[in-house]
């Protein structure tokens, strides 16, 4: 048999949503009057989580430290809470003094039972004895059945935002991708950094340093009363990224354009795009947004949307006389599908020479996100193993593993 006024472990909430019933017991106190913070919701929400086996008695408590913060709000909140449940919860009796006082003998038998019933059948704290799923949309909620129920929730629905951002960059519109490229342009949390060969002083960690210590100890007659501890500075890592803007590449290029354009502009990136000859366009990305730098781009870049040479373009780099320097020790961003019409030999040897130079390597590749992908191209199985990470970046989400590459420490 059950204690009376005590639910069956696992039948309170049977088929309701315990995160959209916090939300709606959280409405019901607000318009008691109780102001309850959405900090509140979240701690109710995760401890009926937690529970899986909840009483009655359990769900009281609950509710009460995570939406009760004083003794003044108490009384509102037992109010909600017997006219939802139908029960006198939580009045323990008082003292003389008026305050409350708890009887260990008995502590379920002083839980008294839900009174309310549920459509003439016998009450059971089985089922929620109001509505917690949310109704389909707000237009399905007319006025007559807000009337009957005031506490129904629309469906959380994903936004708009939030598909486009797991679609390809092939399926979205110019709108849709300009949605995409500004949450791409704030999603560069921090820089990579390096080791510099100077130090600074430090507190405690780090070696001695004989001289600042010294140099210190002139201002108490030559005892050394504080040692000084130095470590390494640190400095931005330089990054340089190169765009393909072949043919193959057009419905891909305007997305990365968003990415680089921060990494240009914020943090003094070196941009460079390539189709059968190398530009740098680090200038254009910098004094224009993102549209009118694929729009000027034409004048800079010859051969946009032409044939492909990544070994050409990638020994241009190399070779340069000033272009070659920006690529020590820093990491280096390849977006291409590496359909090249350069010999595989040449690709190789590039990659093999830029992998020694640089810090890290990253090919993004928006083919490898299709299923089966392999690969198979000459041009690609020959870079492939001099390069530290290969990611897709086909949608908006994946490029954030793009991101993280790039400032992995």
């Amino acid at each position: 048999m059950t204690t009376p006024g005590v639910a069956e472990a696992g039948t309170l909430f049977a088929g309701v949503d315990r995160a959209v019933f916090a939300a709606a017991f959280a409405d019901r106190l607000r318009r008691a009057g109780l102001d309850v913070t959405f900090p509140a919701i979240e701690r109710c929400a995760a401890g009926l989580q937690t529970i899986t086996a909840l009483t009655l008695a359990e769900l009281y408590w609950l509710t009460r430290v995570s939406y009760a913060s004083g003794r003044n709000e108490l009384a509102i909140f037992d109010a909600v809470f017997d006219a939802v449940f139908g029960s006198e919860m939580g009045r323990l009796p008082t003292d003389r003094r008026g305050q409350q006082r708890v009887d260990q003998s008995a502590e379920d038998d002083r839980l008294l039972p839900v009174g309310s019933r549920l459509d003439g059948e016998a009450s059971s704290a089985s089922a929620l004895p109001w509505a917690t799923l949310p109704s389909v949309t707000f237009e399905d909620v007319t006025d007559e059945n807000a009337a009957e129920d005031d506490t129904a929730i629309p469906e959380l629905r994903p936004s708009a935002i939030a598909s486009d951002m797991d679609r390809r960059f092939d399926e979205l519109d110019d709108l849709e991708l300009e949605r995409v490229g500004v949450l791409l342009e704030a999603a560069i949390p921090q820089w990579p950094l390096r080791k510099s060969r100077r130090r600074q002083a430090a507190r405690s960690r780090g070696p001695l340093s004989l001289r600042r210590s010294m140099r210190r100890s002139m201002a108490t007659g030559g005892d050394l009363v504080t040692l000084v501890h130095t470590r390494p500075r640190h400095q931005p890592r330089p990054v340089v990224v190169l765009l393909d803007v072949s043919g193959s590449m057009e419905t891909y290029a305007r997305a990365y354009l968003h990415l680089t354009r921060p990494l240009a502009v914020n943090h003094r990136a070196e941009v460079f795009a390539f189709a059968t000859d190398l530009s740098r366009v680090t200038a254009t990305i910098r004094l224009r947004s993102a549209e009118e730098a694929i729009e000027h781009m034409s004048d800079t870049v010859g051969d946009r949307f032409s044939g492909t040479r990544v070994a050409t373009s990638l020994r241009t780099l190399l070779r340069h006389r000033t272009w070659s320097t920006c690529v020590r020790g820093a990491v280096v961003v390849i977006c291409s599908d590496g359909w090249d019409s350069d010999e595989p030999e040449q690709l190789e040897r590039s990659m093999k020479r830029l992998s020694l130079l640089a810090h890290r390597v990253v090919w993004v590749n928006p083919r490898a996100a299709a299923a089966g992908f392999e690969p198979r191209t000459g041009g690609m199985s020959a870079a492939l193993p001099y390069c530290d990470r290969f990611l897709a970046g086909d949608t908006g989400r994946s490029m954030h593993d793009v991101i993280a590459a790039i400032i992995a420490a």
